[in-house]
């Protein structure tokens, strides 16, 4: 269960560890995109890399799930390489809208006050609800799932699941479960990144509407 919680938090942070030598690729442009964090934040260029990164994984997952291109990549690749891939270019996604909103949470720091004790207590809530109900989301759907790889391949990834936070959450992964992106926001008391906090919020609900909700309709509860 440990391995499994351990395995969980990276894939879910952008690095899958059953991705073989797609690692070899995958852990220097973690790298990079670290690197490239340290030097926005050091030469003040918060905006353009916020933008980017906001259209890099929101514009950039639904152009790849919801049109021809996953099709493209598997004709032109095969569907196992070309599924590693994928989970490559989706694990840099994640990585970097994390590093997003950590750059958005950077800028314009102090724009409101807030007292220690609930600066801090607000952090607490907002990381503990937010990551702990999508990691318990993820625990019982599966790495598989949550890097859309149903929506890839075009096919189902197992049951259609009411489990676990599903019981009582419509949608655990990108409600409750997008909290903690306002947590560095919070700590930083930065209104532009509680906004663009709320950007991420609105991006991956408009990608659930318009690419993954149609596909659960059709694939996993039968409905035209």
């Amino acid at each position: 269960m440990l391995w499994k919680a351990i395995d969980i938090t990276l894939a879910m942070s952008g690095l899958r560890l059953d991705s073989g030598r797609m690692l070899f690729a995958w852990i220097p442009l973690v790298g990079l995109s670290t690197g490239l964090l340290y030097y926005v934040d050091q030469n003040d260029y918060h905006i353009p890399y916020i933008i980017g990164t906001w259209i890099f994984y929101y514009l950039g997952i639904s152009l790849i799930l919801g049109t021809n291109i996953k099709r493209a990549m598997v004709k032109k690749f095969g569907e196992t390489k070309a599924l590693g891939l994928y989970d490559m270019i989706c694990g840099i996604m994640f990585f970097n809208i994390g590093t997003g909103i950590s750059a958005a949470a950077l800028h314009n720091i102090g724009a409101f006050e807030l007292s220690l004790n609930l600066k801090w207590g607000l952090f607490a809530v907002l990381s503990v609800f937010g990551f702990g109900i999508k990691f318990w989301a993820t625990w019982v759907v599966g790495i598989n799932t949550y890097y859309f790889r149903d929506l890839f391949l075009d096919r189902a990834q197992g049951e259609f699941t009411a489990a676990g936070p599903y019981k009582f959450l419509p949608n655990p992964m990108y409600g409750v479960g997008n909290f903690h992106a306002y947590a560095g926001a919070v700590v930083t008391c930065s209104t532009f990144g509680l906004w663009y906090a709320l950007a991420c919020h609105a991006g991956i609900y408009g990608f659930y509407f318009f690419v993954e909700k149609p596909f659960i309709k059709r694939i996993y509860l039968g409905a035209d």
